[in-house]
């Protein structure tokens, strides 16, 4: 069982992703129009309040791998665990007019408006969502790198996970030789920091370590894809991978 205060860790994002989609939702209903001109209207609105709820990831990922640790918060440049940094350089204008796109697209393929503005909706606070995880996982990363003393990690499942998510639940999880966190859409998982070896890695007294897993467990149920823009993703390897930027 997770301890109180990776459950509450987790518990916090989903409030916070929650809190983002509300705020997108209510900025795309009360946009003056969806043509192109409302555009930069929209981008004003929603890049901030994107940024702002990546920020409060960072810094709550940060404050809670100290007090799971014993130890201060670590600090980092923020800029580096938010918008384009954590896309791999997509700027966030470039993937928040991707609704806009989506809007339109469904309207010369015959949808109504309706339809076509909540397709469109789902896209931009699917978006959103994944940005806040994003920068959880690029903070949860940052500090591994910056702390001797960790082990990695390991991934908890959230109470509502999906099937690929529970697979994996549990899973040792290393970022600092590239072994980061794999998500997916609507992905709530969190992390366990650990301060002594998990069994898929013993680090040696010269501080080696040996690794029998690259990110284990694994099963032929589960398959990581590695997106150009989002990074590793988790899905079934029975399926063709899915971006994100494909919904």
């Amino acid at each position: 069982m997770p301890s109180p205060l990776v459950e509450a860790h987790i518990e916090g994002q989903a409030r916070l992703r929650a809190t983002v989609e509300g705020a997108v939702t209510s900025t795309w209903n009360s946009l003056a129009g969806y043509d192109r001109e409302n555009v930069d209207e929209w981008l004003a609105q929603v890049v901030p309040l994107v940024i702002a709820a990546q920020r409060a990831s960072a810094a709550f990922t940060d404050a809670f791998i100290a007090m799971a640790l014993g130890r201060g918060p670590l600090g980092f440049d923020q800029e580096e665990l938010i918008g384009a940094a954590v896309r791999s350089g997509t700027p966030p204008a470039e993937v928040y007019e991707r609704p806009f796109v989506t809007l339109w697209s469904g309207l010369g393929a015959g949808l109504d408006f309706e339809a076509a503005s909540n397709k469109a909706l789902a896209r931009a606070t699917s978006s959103a969502a994944m940005d806040v995880q994003l920068s959880m996982r690029a903070t949860a990363e940052a500090i591994e790198k910056a702390d001797p003393t960790m082990f990695g990690f390991k991934r908890v499942a959230d109470p509502t996970a999906c099937t690929f998510c529970k697979e994996v639940d549990g899973a040792y999880v290393k970022g600092a030789d590239g072994f980061v966190m794999a998500l997916h859409n609507h992905c709530g998982c969190g992390l366990e920091p650990l301060a002594e070896p998990h069994p898929g890695a013993v680090r040696l007294p010269d501080g080696t370590e040996i690794r029998p897993y690259a990110y284990g467990p694994l099963n032929d149920k589960v398959a990581i894809e590695q997106h150009g823009e989002l990074g590793p993703m988790l899905g079934s390897p029975d399926h063709d991978f899915t971006s994100l930027t494909d919904l």
